[in-house]
């Protein structure tokens, strides 16, 4: 019953590597003459899985997709391909967060600070265009806001999931159906303290697991599993085809690896968020923190079952100017359901908003 989480761990490792190398071979038969191509990379010690399409010489500009829990980096691909048949000068990346998709699923305590520090990682170490745009869908959308604002810091700052200095590579941030909060006028206006001030101060109360916290995720994977098919069905409204074998193929074999249960059990677990407010309004008092100032895109499924979406948007669109709000008729993926419509919004504004995100970038590195 008992099981050596020391033996746990390097049997998990052991599978992830011979796993990464199945699927190396298979994607240099399968897609040697695809744009979008897998590839994997180590972070901090452990295998992680991204995609990315073929760089040119004329690519200046780059959107690094970020997937929602329980997704993949292949969740991009539609939009991706829409996106480059008539924008093949913007490279793509696609990475899968540790503890989802191919990457590794180590047992380590997951959160989104642990996301957002890997995609500034990734941006740091893998992407080499100097005007990127991080985008993210539903957990990865609050992941791509707060690695975007992580960026936006150009000098050493300890409030940053990584306490140190960003890239200054990302000009500007597209969030699609976001998780994470947002505050009202009155909430923010009473707070004194930042969530970002509070970490560092250590003032959050210790983080404790419910009892029998992986019974109880292993319960919930076990109920989900047979599922998949109707619950994505809720989610695409308006194009439940895109629901299909390969959709459904892909989440449930990532949820049958070694260790898919321990981001399961962290869910449990997960410390107190920055709100929008925080990551995109800067305090006129206060040390110095993280926050992202640049365009924002916010193209967002109207009908979404999970939330009021259309009221999150326009709360959003509310915090200050530079964001701009499409609605889309689409539920919470809409980059999967409708990725004809995402890929047109992305393109626009990515037209739009190129001078605008150009001098975003010169000003940082005038502060810098």
């Amino acid at each position: 019953f008992f099981t050596n989480p020391i033996h746990t761990f390097l049997e998990g490792q052991e599978w992830h590597r011979l796993f990464a190398a199945q699927c190396m071979k298979e994607t240099a038969e399968s897609t040697a003459s695809q744009d979008l191509q897998y590839k994997y990379t180590r972070w901090h010690g452990f295998l992680c899985r991204y995609a990315m399409t073929t760089p040119t010489e004329d690519d200046d500009d780059a959107i690094l997709f970020v997937h929602g829990f329980g997704a993949s980096g292949t969740q991009w691909a539609k939009t991706i391909e829409e996106l480059r048949s008539d924008n093949d000068d913007i490279t793509c990346y696609a990475p899968d967060l540790l503890g989802f998709g191919h990457s590794e699923k180590p047992a380590i305590t997951y959160s989104g600070y642990t996301w957002e520090c890997q995609i500034g990682d990734f941006l740091q170490e893998l992407v080499v265009n100097s005007n990127v745009v991080i985008g993210g869908n539903s957990i990865g959308g609050f992941t791509a806001m707060c690695a975007g604002a992580n960026d936006a810091t150009v000098t050493s700052n300890t409030l940053s999931a990584s306490g140190g200095p960003g890239t200054g590579q990302c000009s500007g941030v597209i969030l699609m159906n976001p998780a994470g909060i947002i505050q009202d006028q009155a909430e923010a206006a009473a707070t004194q303290v930042t969530t970002a001030e509070k970490t560092i101060a250590g003032q959050l109360d210790p983080l404790r697991p419910p009892p029998l916290a992986r019974l109880l995720g292993n319960a919930i994977l076990a109920y989900l599993r047979p599922r998949i098919q109707s619950i994505c069905v809720n989610l695409y409204p308006t194009n439940p085809a895109a629901v299909d074998t390969v959709l459904c193929q892909n989440i449930l074999r990532d949820s049958l690896d070694p260790g898919a249960i321990n981001v399961m059990i962290s869910g449990t677990k997960l410390p107190p968020s920055r709100p929008y407010n925080e990551l995109l309004m800067q305090r006129s008092e206060g040390p110095l923190q993280s926050t992202f100032e640049g365009p924002v895109l916010m193209p967002q499924g109207v009908l979404d079952p999970l939330n009021d979406a259309k009221a999150r948007c326009e709360d959003l669109g509310k915090l200050r100017a530079g964001i701009t709000i499409d609605p889309l008729q689409a539920g919470h993926c809409p980059h999967d359901e409708v990725p004809s419509l995402v890929a047109e919004s992305i393109a626009k504004w990515m037209a739009t908003t190129k001078q605008e995100r150009t001098e975003f970038l010169r000003a940082k590195e005038l502060v810098a």
